[in-house]
């Protein structure tokens, strides 16, 4: 059997694996322990995968990445930041980037788990375009805690930092530290990127060329 999405919230943490370390072979049983799915779920993937000319089986009979680029442009086509995941506007008087920073370095300290995305994580990983907003994945039953620590307001138009409560906890894998602050994998930000209104295409393009590289 295959599966019928294999960017489904589930199927893409196969995925995310697989570009992590694009020339790693892994076994089902590996990439399953990795990427924290079922062994059948993880199989049916692979086999879609396969089916698409995505991913390569080894002599070993392991599994690799046959055309990163190619699936990565695919996952992040498909991907819709704004539609996938649900995005908690708030207004706070301190949008220096650089401040702010400081503070979510300060918070980070109290072990909640967090990473910046869009335009804001680009800028510390490779500036393109200055940020006027600041879109932070969190743990939904943190939002409280999170809105009181930073300060923040509330606010249903406008805003100007965003805490985003992800579609699949996926997108806390391989957080990368940058400045002191998480910020998400290379992968993560530019399928993030991708579709997002604000220039975001041309940030995403950027980060490609210049960190991810295939």
């Amino acid at each position: 059997m295959s599966v019928q999405n294999v960017f489904s919230p589930m199927a893409s943490r196969i995925v995310r694996v697989l570009l992590a370390k694009p020339k790693q072979q892994w076994s089902i049983l590996g990439l399953s322990k990795e990427a924290k799915t079922g062994y059948g779920h993880t199989f049916r993937v692979v086999k879609t995968l396969l089916r698409m000319g995505l991913c390569r089986q080894t002599e070993t009979n392991k599994v690799v990445a046959m055309n990163p680029g190619e699936l990565l442009t695919r996952w992040a086509g498909y991907y819709d930041f704004a539609l996938l995941n649900r995005v908690n506007a708030y207004y706070s008087l301190e949008m220096d980037l650089d401040e702010f920073v400081k503070k979510l370095s300060a918070v980070g300290e109290r072990g909640f788990r967090h990473a910046l995305t869009l335009q804001a994580g680009a800028s510390l990983v490779t500036p393109y375009v200055r940020p006027v907003n600041i879109h932070l994945y969190v743990d939904p039953e943190k939002l409280s805690a999170w809105q009181e620590l930073l300060g923040l307001q509330l606010t249903e138009l406008g805003g100007n930092v965003f805490l985003v409560e992800p579609y699949d906890e996926g997108v806390f894998y391989k957080v990368q530290r940058v400045k002191e602050v998480c910020v998400v994998s290379n992968v993560q930000l530019y399928v993030d990127l991708y579709n997002y209104p604000a220039r975001g295409r041309e940030a995403a393009e950027h980060l490609r060329k210049e960190i991810i590289g295939f």
